[in-house]
């Protein structure tokens, strides 16, 4: 119980153990929770959530679990069994050509955005890799100027799912545009495909922002 509310065990939720948290962001469920609802955040949406916890994680991976294990708790999420099948694709129309946003997104500067510092491993087809926040997964396509697939694991996922990156050339009137889209397939869950969908927005949104030059 906090603040007298009777909550979801707080020893895991989202799938991410309480002692793994502390760990990683420096408070457990019980303090994130009291601390969500000094912040009223049982009236905020899960964006506007994860928008608060900006200044106190570092890691945006982190803040999504942290906005998904809090409305879980407070029953604005509701719990769910693993299953398979769930997918979920974000798109943004970027104001570079293809070949530039390309080369953006798969530089070291883009891909520290959208997929974090690499500990280990490189980003080649048949590569595997683990990045600093622990997400690992192993490269199956690069086409260069196209696309990548890979499987994409965070460190408290039972299993894979499938991660498509692509650039596209715009089909607006306006020469000079390319569109930017993630697809992620085989999500555990529909509360998992929210979580990403807010997930991969923000990276886009922050993508668009360097390749504006902001």
């Amino acid at each position: 119980m906090v603040n007298g509310v009777v909550l979801s065990s707080t020893d895991q939720l989202a799938k991410l153990p309480s002692k793994t948290l502390k760990l990683k962001t420096g408070r457990d469920w019980t303090e994130w929770i009291d601390w969500l609802d000094s912040h009223e955040a049982t009236t905020k949406e899960h964006k506007q959530i994860v928008a608060i916890l900006a200044d106190q994680v570092e890691s945006a991976w982190y803040r999504q679990k942290i906005a998904s294990g809090y409305r879980e708790a407070r029953g604005l999420r509701a719990l769910g069994e693993l299953s398979s099948g769930y997918e979920v694709g974000v798109t943004k129309t970027v104001p570079v050509p293809a070949a530039k946003a390309w080369e953006m997104i798969t530089s070291g500067a883009g891909l520290a955005v959208w997929l974090g510092n690499l500990a280990e491993g490189k980003i080649a087809r048949g590569q595997t890799f683990r990045t600093k926040d622990g997400i690992t997964g192993t490269i199956t396509v690069l086409e260069p100027g196209s696309h990548l697939r890979m499987a994409w694991k965070p460190e408290n996922w039972r299993g894979s799912s499938t991660l498509q990156v692509r650039v596209t050339g715009s089909r607006s009137k306006h020469a000079g545009k390319s569109v930017i889209s993630f697809h992620q397939e085989k999500l555990p869950d529909a509360t998992d495909r929210e979580e990403m969908k807010a997930y991969w927005e923000e990276k886009l949104s922050r993508l668009t922002q360097i390749i504006k030059g902001k």
